[in-house]
């Protein structure tokens, strides 16, 4: 694997690289889990409300994987300070590790603020990850966006003191 930095986000980053690794993880990766219905309405989403997006990866502790050629490769959030509410990794880097390493810059967060637990909602597409991390399932749901449904996972990991 490249070398790999990790930055965290500022308002001089573009938000459209971290718009279109959104967009590319879901296209590429969720087939497998999702129809292309969800598939669609998932990965519009940056498009269709950049405002919104960008509003979003504002908040939070957001950390960036940054490329030996200085191009964005994946990014996770961390808002609030114990709940990991954006993962994404881009397609053509998956598999490689970056979105687990990311995870631990964002559990390390956690702990700096002294948190108890960190969570997450996990997608179909991101359980197995979230799983070989520690979590642990509380329970599934159904969220319906659009119209559409999805089905999520609520999953707790107890961290170190």
């Amino acid at each position: 694997m490249r070398p790999i930095t990790f930055i965290n986000y500022s308002d001089a980053f573009n938000k459209k690289q971290l718009a279109e690794i959104y967009s590319q993880s879901i296209i590429h990766l969720a087939p497998p889990f999702y129809n292309s219905a969800q598939i669609e309405m998932w990965a519009n989403y940056p498009q269709q409300h950049p405002e919104a997006f960008a509003e979003v990866i504002q908040q939070g502790d957001v950390i960036i994987a940054i490329d030996a050629h200085n191009h964005a490769i994946g990014f996770g959030q961390l808002h609030p300070h114990n709940y990991v509410s954006l993962l994404y990794v881009s397609p053509q880097v998956s598999r490689q590790g970056i979105g687990r390493a990311i995870y631990q810059q964002l559990e390390q967060i956690a702990i700096k603020t002294h948190q108890t637990t960190i969570s997450v909602t996990a997608s179909k597409l991101s359980k197995p990850l979230f799983k070989q991390l520690g979590f642990e399932l509380i329970d599934t749901e159904i969220a319906v966006r659009n119209g559409i449904e999805f089905e999520r996972y609520n999953m707790v990991k107890i961290l170190p003191n």
